[in-house]
């Protein structure tokens, strides 16, 4: 069932009765926004107070493997973890009494897009990237019991559920400033159109930027598996002889087809992201064949994957120096160190590159299959 509401002054629009608005996320997420900053600001509070279970110490300041907030050290770390509580919560309460102050709006828009900037990339680190990537190795049953049982215990660890906690509350932060900035801006709160015309996000544009945001961001996971694939067939490509025997004798680089192939993967499901079979399921798929892809299944997986790829490429960025620096003392040099730069460093120096492009396909996907709105009748099929 739907409603009406009309007013003087805006035109009218299509909107759910009580009982299906309760069921979107337009309207439940702000409040789960501003419960999760109380939460954290608890979390702070008991921090402080027993001086236990703080993430951010003095000893994560060099080591890449930590959330890029740690590298700033404990004292920036503690002003973050303070504005992410009571006044990030104060910011959502505004958020919900809907305030349209044009100067309070920007400020508003601008202090959730911050919050959720911070919370995705700064609180999140490329260990969190290569546990999920680690995920179908894991599954599939290839790591040995001792191996599979470190890599489960990995995940209860304090430092990876603390982060796990900072991607879900970016998230809800990033959908909240959406959500308050269709409202504030009498656009459709469902799909944020308003009754200007479509221009870059219509479907026939966004499926032309898509397709090329797919296409570079299928280059970097390609790269990275030919060089892992290399390894492991025995080729030193941007290493030593010496070098690769060592990875040999040690299973490093068979422990690298996993990643390699995860990648490879990727690279095929991204291609989904600008084909038919991406919105449609193919034959070969029994129970499925002939049904629409639901977008979520699509944006949702996507969306996380590039924010964990951005941030794993910052953070190997900000440790580029230390990387030049081990394989320099591992005796690299001349041409040999420019071949490990450009093949053992290379691929994960463009992970960056990778995940701003599967986002920019993932966006470009969702414009295309969203199709009109079917609250508000605005859109092309």
């Amino acid at each position: 069932m739907k409603t009406v509401v009309a007013d003087s002054n805006e035109m009218s629009s299509v909107v759910p009765a009580r009982g299906e608005r309760g069921r979107d996320w337009q309207n439940w997420v702000p409040y789960a926004a501003v419960a999760w900053s109380l939460v954290y600001a608890a979390l702070g509070v008991y921090w402080a107070v027993s001086g236990r279970g703080f993430p951010y110490t003095p000893e994560t300041v060099s080591n890449i493997m930590v959330p890029l907030l740690g590298r700033f050290g404990p004292s920036v770390a503690w002003i973050v973890v303070m504005m992410t509580g009571i006044p990030a919560a104060a910011v959502g309460a505004a958020m919900l009494r809907g305030v349209r102050s044009r100067a309070l709006r920007s400020l508003l828009i601008t202090a959730g897009a911050l919050l959720a900037g911070i919370l995705l990339l700064f609180t999140t680190s490329l260990d969190l990237l290569v546990k999920v990537a680690y995920v179908p190795a894991a599954v599939l049953g290839l790591f040995t019991a001792e191996k599979g049982q470190a890599y489960l215990a990995a995940w209860s660890q304090w430092a990876t559920i603390h982060q796990l906690l900072c991607l879900i509350g970016g998230f809800l932060w990033l959908t909240t400033t959406v959500s308050y900035a269709r409202r504030s801006s009498d656009a459709c709160l469902y799909c944020g159109r308003r009754d200007d015309s479509e221009l870059w996000n219509s479907p026939d544009q966004a499926a032309r930027w898509g397709r090329i945001a797919v296409y570079v961001a299928m280059v970097v996971p390609i790269f990275y598996a030919l060089t892992r694939y290399a390894w492991a067939l025995g080729i030193p490509l941007g290493m030593s002889e010496e070098y690769l025997r060592r990875g040999q004798e040690s299973g490093t680089w068979i422990a690298g087809l996993s990643l390699a192939t995860f990648g490879l993967v990727g690279a095929v499901l991204m291609l989904g992201l600008a084909q038919r079979w991406g919105e449609v399921f193919p034959r070969w798929m029994i129970g499925l064949a002939g049904r629409r892809v639901p977008i979520a299944l699509a944006v949702v997986p996507a969306s996380l994957v590039s924010v964990l790829l951005i941030v794993g490429g910052i953070a190997i960025w900000s440790g580029f120096d230390q990387m030049i620096t081990a394989l320099a003392a591992g005796g690299a040099e001349g041409i040999e160190l420019i071949g490990a730069i450009i093949f053992q460093v290379g691929p994960t120096l463009l992970f960056p590159v990778w995940g701003v492009a599967l986002a920019a396909a993932t966006l470009g996907y969702y414009y295309r299959r969203r199709g009109p709105c079917k609250v508000c009748g605005r859109g092309a099929a």
